[in-house]
């Protein structure tokens, strides 16, 4: 028998640990009525759809079966991005803690959810721990809540050197970091816009995430323990770096190996690439880094500083070194080739680290476009967070300030003119990141201006990830009356385990479907393009950049609603 990821003890307690309300039995709510799984906090907006089926009004019933709360069905019109006929409820009124349903006057109801402080408590911290259980490391056997040995991961203590990063021969002992996605691999470039954001609630919001108990490794040291998980993943990214200064793309077999699990892997470990995009972002997330942790660690503060500085003098050097997968690697590509947002958010964090003008004047002459580029957010969000760290760490900023606001009201607007009431209707790869990223800018527009309407805006984008969507699946693995069970996540689909490693945003629906030659979608309607099967790395896979915002949003809703 395989050894697990997630061996069963352990995967047992994580469940145990979590309220019956966020995990419970898989038996489908009637998919006509979508509406967050998890539920809803007592003082927060509390919207739902009905899509495809008439009705005129509803109830929401507590859990003895008596009315609490009654009102009209709203027509909202046909989704063209689902082909669907749409109608909205809202019962924002009920503030009462407690279980219910919904049920429409036809007597169709809905799965129980609650309404509830804390609501998202167990969700953020499998989101969270999520990034433990992604660690690539060897066998671990440790003392935290029983004695428990991991499935040994790849040790990459010897790495190979491509050709593609200039050296021909000899080795890279490069340990750690987090699995990036359903695969093996490793990459500088979406390790620093995972960690970045992550770091960019606990600057924004320092009292965010206070626990120290997820039995991780770590746990009990008086550390909270995402900051313990984003150092595993940044003495990672500190290997990375060669002796002068630039940073290696990433490090991956030449091919993607099978479903199974890490330590059946055989193939040959390489370290690929090297240039301006991992240089620039590896300098800005450990700029970062290195004020986040100055008082937890201050060698490694210092170190980290150092480290950034020194990528970034030579991205300067090397400013138009793009990357490209060699011919002989088809993992993961990460490539770009347009530099100026990438300088603008390293610039903006080794500026508010050192003070120093120089960084001040790339900002001033490397003036950005205030926008949410969709897709990919490790390419184009990297200017979006060039602005939020200036915004959390300098809120004088009258004019970034006014921008972020007019940003955040194009989306509410959005929201307006989509049945669902969600702020984006274009679904490619990553589409829940989108979302949540977007959800993500909201909360920050309420942080700024504490303004109602930005964070009922952030509920709304939460409420479709966890239920009030076009497929009706909560895309949070382990978590809603409709999960995902099948994610493209080799050790969830390699263990011995018949649940998928909970806490994982999945990527969602994807009117592209890359992988259609392998996978038969349901829909040809972009916001239903999504197949829950383990085949689908274009709509069900996993990815760190992916769970990056979900801690982000649901740390900050915790905060403002605890």
């Amino acid at each position: 028998m395989k050894k697990s990821l997630l061996p069963l003890a352990i995967f047992a307690m994580f469940l145990s640990s979590c309220t019956t309300s966020t995990i419970v039995s898989k038996a489908d709510n009637h998919e006509h009525i979508r509406f967050n799984q998890l539920g809803y906090y007592p003082d927060a907006i509390k919207e739902f759809v009905v899509a495809d089926y008439e009705a005129t009004s509803f109830q929401i019933l507590n859990e003895k079966g008596k009315k609490a709360f009654e009102g009209e069905l709203i027509i909202k019109g046909v989704w063209e991005s689902s082909g669907e006929s749409i109608l909205q409820g809202d019962f924002s009124a009920l503030s009462k803690t407690g279980n219910y349903t919904l049920q429409l006057n036809t007597g169709l109801t809905s799965a129980p959810f609650e309404i509830a402080k804390g609501l998202y408590g167990a969700a953020l911290d499998a989101s969270i721990k999520s990034f433990y259980f992604q660690r690539a490391s060897m066998a671990i056997e440790k003392q935290y809540g029983g004695i428990y040995k991991r499935a040994s991961g790849h040790p990459d203590d010897h790495c190979f050197y491509h050709s593609s990063t200039g050296k021909e021969e000899g080795t890279l002992n490069s340990p750690g970091a987090w699995y990036d996605a359903g695969d093996y691999g490793k990459y500088v470039v979406n390790a620093a816009i995972t960690v970045g954001q992550m770091l960019n609630l606990l600057e924004m919001v320092p009292d965010a995430i206070p626990t120290d108990q997820l039995n991780i490794p770590e746990s009990g040291n008086g550390i909270r323990d995402l900051l313990d998980e984003i150092r595993f993943e940044l003495d990672w990214v500190m290997t990375m770096q060669d002796e002068d200064g630039g940073v290696y793309h990433k490090l991956t077999a030449l091919n993607f190996g099978g479903f199974i699990m890490p330590e059946d892997y055989d193939l040959d470990r390489y370290i690929i690439g090297k240039g301006t995009f991992s240089s620039l972002t590896f300098a800005a997330v450990l700029a970062q880094a290195s004020r986040i942790y100055a008082d937890i660690d201050p060698v490694f503060s210092s170190e980290a500083l150092v480290a950034a500085e020194c990528a970034w003098d030579w991205a300067v050097e090397n400013s138009d070194v793009p990357f490209r997968n060699p011919e002989d690697v088809v993992t993961g590509q990460y490539g770009d080739d347009q530099f100026s947002d990438d300088f603008y958010w390293a610039a903006a964090e080794l500026f508010i680290s050192t003070g120093k003008e120089s960084y001040l004047e790339t900002l001033t002459k490397n003036d950005q476009p205030y926008i949410h580029q969709i897709t990919n957010s490790w390419k184009f969000f990297i200017r979006n967070m060039g602005f939020h760290t200036l915004l959390i760490n300098d809120k004088q900023n009258e004019e970034l300030t006014k921008k972020h606001l007019a940003l955040s009201d194009e989306l509410l607007a959005k929201m307006e003119s989509i049945p669902y009431g969600i702020s984006i209707d274009h679904f490619e790869w990553g589409s829940n990141s989108d979302v949540l990223n977007q959800a993500m800018i909201l909360c920050i527009a309420h942080h700024l201006s504490g303004e109602q309407k930005y964070l009922d805006g952030a509920i709304r984008n939460t409420d479709y990830i966890f239920g009030k969507n076009a497929t009706g699946f909560s895309f949070l693995t382990g978590f809603g009356s409709k999960q995902v069970m099948n994610p493209h996540h080799r050790p969830s689909g390699a263990d011995d385990i018949d649940e998928p490693v909970p806490g994982f945003i999945l990527g969602g629906p994807n009117k592209d479907k890359q992988d259609r030659a392998q996978v038969e979608y349901t829909s040809d309607f972009p916001a239903r393009s999504y197949a829950d099967v383990e085949a689908s790395y274009a709509s069900n896979e996993v990815c760190l950049n992916w769970n990056a915002p979900a801690v982000f949003v649901l740390g900050y809703l915790e905060q403002v609603y605890k």
